[in-house]
């Protein structure tokens, strides 16, 4: 395989006259940090919308990307970055946005693989509609939906990605795919929509990396749907949409929070199936019942961030399932992913809130995942793929979840007071993360 050093010389050139003519201008005038970020952004997305065109690898556009991704390592931790590097990091936040901007273009152009409607629609969106979106939100916007830490969302910005999105996805698919017009019209509005909604929920720059693969999932999983199905699909959507907005009466999330549910919800139904959603929309119900909220829980307000840690390892899996199409083999451990963030998130209530002792805690928050979803699951499991893992298998996954309420104890020993954070969320998600891998593992590995 031919590196191609001439296109990669081409494309860093290209990157680097534009840093440049951005500097100049920031020398001359007062341009805004925001708006010399944003200028960058788009021309970046122009530069990478030629790929398809001057690359016919994936091994040097991925040279290039680690070349990219040095340079702005440079920028930022040496004397450049009072240089050159003022394009980029001059605003008062902290944001990985431009890593995840380089590793998004790389892996949107490996699964595209060549072609070039389902790499430019993402690549479009991510330039224009993302930039579109700050720049309004930012000027214009009035209506801020962000809460406690959350990033500043505002319904101007969003509406304004939304319409950008809906017109990036449906004048590429009307002029260069077979895709029918009224496909092409439901299509274009699930992807506007629903991508909108992953921009509102994004946070330090993770947009620049969900935006582009998000636009990828639903693409690859819309397109070869039928006419009828995306009516479906659409009024699925809509359910969704008004199942959330009624649950935007309960007080202790954000409407951020909220929004996360429905991206949520529809990700998992799309990417996995109708029946995938049953596991974390019992998470969701229960997790705040059986027991009762106490009167300390009552001011609690759980962010978007609080839902992402505990959805973010349940999504990944749906993705891995859309790629390979092992839906059977995935399931139960599909669901025992959202077992354990019940049982370790009712061991936190049951030990700070309610007072019980440790060993009373831990064996009520397993008995709680156990009987609200992993138990249920395997019936799911049995009545859609009408076959079981194997009986030790099963064991080892309930040895798991007893772990997990376990390991939460270890790791709150020394706590007096819980907090709702999301430093604590991560560390229920590592906690899962470490025993998901080791079933993954032994499932993958045929060892028990």
């Amino acid at each position: 395989m031919n590196i191609e050093w001439l296109s990669i010389g081409f494309v860093l050139c290209m990157l680097l006259i534009a840093m440049c003519v951005i500097k100049l201008i920031e020398k001359n005038t007062k341009i805004h940090a925001e708006l010399k970020r944003k200028l960058l952004h788009m021309t970046m997305g122009l530069i990478m919308l030629t790929f398809p065109y001057v690359f016919h690898n994936v091994l040097s556009v991925g040279i290039l990307a680690v070349i990219a991704l040095a340079i702005l390592v440079l920028l930022k931790h040496t004397k450049l970055k009072e240089g050159l590097g003022t394009v980029l990091y001059s605003v008062d936040r902290e944001s990985l946005g431009e890593i995840f901007f380089v590793i998004s273009v790389f892996l949107i152009f490996y699964l595209s693989k060549g072609d070039k409607v389902l790499y430019s629609i993402p690549i479009l969106i991510l330039t224009f509609a993302d930039s579109a979106a700050a720049l309004i939100g930012k000027n214009y916007g009035k209506k801020n939906l962000a809460e406690l830490n959350e990033d500043a969302k505002s319904i101007e910005g969003s509406f304004i990605f939304f319409m950008v999105a809906f017109v990036a996805t449906l004048v590429p698919l009307l002029l260069f795919t077979q895709v029918g017009r009224e496909e092409t019209l439901i299509i274009a509005t699930i992807v506007g929509f629903n991508v909108a909604l992953v921009e509102m929920i994004s946070h330090s720059g993770n947009d620049n990396l969900l935006i582009p693969l998000t636009t990828y999932a639903f693409l690859v999983t819309h397109m070869g749907l039928g006419v009828e199905q995306l009516r479906i699909n659409l009024i699925i959507l809509g359910v969704i949409f008004i199942l959330v907005t009624i649950a935007n009466r309960v007080k202790a999330w954000s409407k951020l929070a909220l929004v996360e549910t429905l991206v949520v919800g529809y990700l998992t139904i799309t990417l996995y199936g109708i029946y995938a959603i049953i596991p974390p929309l019992i998470l969701f119900l229960t997790v705040m019942r059986f027991p009762k909220v106490t009167e300390k829980e009552q001011h609690n307000l759980y962010d978007a961030r609080i839902i992402e840690t505990n959805v973010i390892l349940g999504i990944a899996i749906c993705g891995i399932v859309a790629i390979t199409g092992w839906k059977a083999e995935f399931f139960m451990i599909y669901s025992l992913v959202y077992s354990m963030h019940l049982a370790i998130n009712t061991f936190v209530r049951l030990k700070y809130y309610f007072n019980l002792s440790e060993i009373d805690s831990i064996i009520l928050s397993f008995a709680k995942g156990l009987c609200f979803i992993f138990l249920p699951s395997l019936v799911i499991q049995n009545l859609v793929f009408h076959k079981l893992p194997s009986l030790p298998m099963i064991v080892l996954m309930v040895i798991c979840l007893f772990i997990s309420c376990f390991m939460i104890y270890i790791q709150k020993r020394k706590v007096e007071k819980e907090e709702i954070s999301i430093k604590n969320g991560y560390m229920h998600t590592e906690i899962v993360l470490v025993l998901t891998a080791i079933i993954c593992f032994i499932q993958y590995f045929n060892i028990v």
